[in-house]
């Protein structure tokens, strides 16, 4: 008998129902110290998840997923590279820009090698490097929670192959500024590569002091800046990313790829989120509210908190952060905690506004009473 693409995913969707989200629920399962359902605010997902576009091609795209990619990753290639103003032989996709990162440091990172970052910041290229069997250099931040450029040339020398600047960053989620990154830059010995990872660049609230560099990578064989589609496209569950470059890193970046690393429906859905631009502005404008929200939230209980960018705020706790992480678990709220340098402070992701209640609510609950 044949079946109809509707009914197809109709008992498709039933079945994933029952197995895709089976973890959750079992992380979510009620037990004698915790409640029924768990507040994630702890891996900076989006909270408003991808746009009306995407869903839709993800219904269309999901009774292909017996097909491996094909024209979609040339199509997607295209879109980026039009959005960017550059060639699709200057856009690099991965699973995910973790999946980039680690093409990065594959190429550039060995034995003998060096890579230079600032600490706190995403460590997932330092894991990488460390692998590879490369040397890894940490600099502090700078007071305003910068990367400090200047200390991190000063650690650059003959050995090292890559400087990685997180930007906005991560955990913190405060800037470098444009000027400062624009001085660094052009001190960068040749040989050397920089990737800028601007995973929440979509968050940040236009100014003069910020700047993308995703543009200028292309005509810089130096550089390489990474984008993702888990943050503002609400698709971190696909695994979608991308790197902007000349087109000479671009090969020696795809020969670290996995072959057919991007699955056919990730990328139809990517390239229809890519399509609609003003639901990014939106998501953009709602968080920059939470944002605020969270901010006034804190100042009323007398709390301290970075100035964030993103869509997390990183905030002051006076006592160890993983201690208050496990209280407000036991409230069904999860945040993350364990920075280095930041050790009293936690990582809130900004969620919905009926999570950011429960978030207050289990503060007020359990840890303002164990900071008395």
């Amino acid at each position: 008998m044949r079946m109809d693409r509707r009914e197809l995913f109709r008992q498709f969707g039933a079945v994933g129902a029952a197995t895709v989200f089976l973890p959750a629920l079992v992380e979510s399962a009620p037990s004698a110290d915790s409640p029924t359902r768990l507040v994630q605010l702890n891996r900076n997902e989006s909270a408003y998840g991808p746009c009306e576009k995407a869903k839709v091609a993800f219904h269309e795209a999901v009774t292909e997923a017996n097909r491996y990619p094909a024209d979609e990753l040339e199509s997607l290639r295209a879109a980026v590279a039009a959005v960017h103003g550059v060639q699709p032989d200057n856009i690099t996709l991965g699973c995910g820009s973790t999946e980039i990162l680690r093409m990065a440091a594959d190429s550039c990172l060995g034995a003998g090698k060096s890579l230079v970052k600032a600490v706190p910041t995403f460590d997932v290229i330092a894991h990488t490097a460390r692998l590879r069997g490369a040397e890894v250099r940490t600099v502090p931040l700078t007071r305003l929670y910068a990367h400090d450029l200047d200390a991190m040339l000063a650690r650059t020398d003959a050995t090292t192959g890559l400087l990685y600047v997180c930007n906005p960053n991560s955990p913190t989620g405060t800037l470098t500024a444009k000027s400062d990154l624009e001085a660094f830059l052009a001190k960068v010995p040749s040989g050397v590569s920089v990737l800028i990872d601007e995973a929440y660049h979509d968050y940040v609230t236009p100014t003069g002091a910020y700047a993308s560099w995703a543009s200028r990578a292309a005509a810089d064989a130096r550089l390489i800046v990474t984008r993702t589609f888990s943050k503002v496209y609400g698709l971190a569950g696909l695994r979608v990313g991308y790197a902007v470059s000349s087109a000479e890193t671009a090969k020696r970046l795809a020969l670290q790829r996995l072959a057919m690393d991007v699955n056919v429906v990730a990328l139809r859905v990517a390239l229809a989120a890519l399509s609609d631009p003003a639901y990014v502005k939106k998501i953009a404008a709602l968080n920059s509210d939470d944002r605020q929200e969270f901010f006034n939230q804190a100042n009323a209980r007398m709390l301290r908190s970075l100035d964030s960018h993103t869509n997390f705020v990183l905030l002051a706790v006076g006592r160890p952060g993983k201690e208050i992480a496990d209280l407000l678990r036991g409230q069904g709220v999860l945040v993350s905690a364990g920075y280095p340098s930041f050790e009293k402070h936690i990582r809130v992701s900004l969620g919905l506004p009926e999570d950011m209640q429960a978030f207050w609510h289990a503060w007020d609950a359990s840890v303002t009473h164990h900071l008395m």
